[in-house]
């Protein structure tokens, strides 16, 4: 797994100011509950909907056709927002380097630029 926040230069001020991102951290650990309670959900309304053949065929079949969608659906939809969130920590990340780059760049050439005009005089 590829290391997202690097804690050695990751200081209170960052936290405080938002400097840096440690949502991409909690991300597994909440992409993995968000699964455990859609799977508990689907379940319970599965194992709910035998109760419902008590009282109607066709009641107990949509509530066990319709766990198992929910179940389905659920999984699928969490794993797209919770990508799409990923791809959102990424975009920023790479537009930080980017900005970083930019800097170092600027930086580089400003000083080509300065050791240039000394060496006319």
């Amino acid at each position: 797994m590829n290391k997202i926040v690097n804690s050695e230069k990751f200081s209170l001020g960052d936290f405080f100011f938002l400097k840096k991102m440690i949502t991409p951290v909690f991300m597994t650990v909440i992409y993995w509950v968000t699964l455990a309670l859609i799977a508990i959900g689907g379940l319970g309304m599965f194992f709910a909907s035998f109760a419902g053949f008590r009282y109607s065929f066709f009641g107990g079949m949509f509530g066990l056709i319709g766990s198992i969608i929910t179940l389905i659906i659920g999984v699928i939809s969490t794993r797209i927002v919770f990508e799409l969130i990923c791809v959102l920590f990424n975009i920023n990340r790479n537009l930080e380097k980017l900005a970083l780059n930019k800097d170092d760049n600027t930086n580089d050439s400003s000083n080509e630029q300065t050791i240039i005009s000394h060496d006319k005089f």
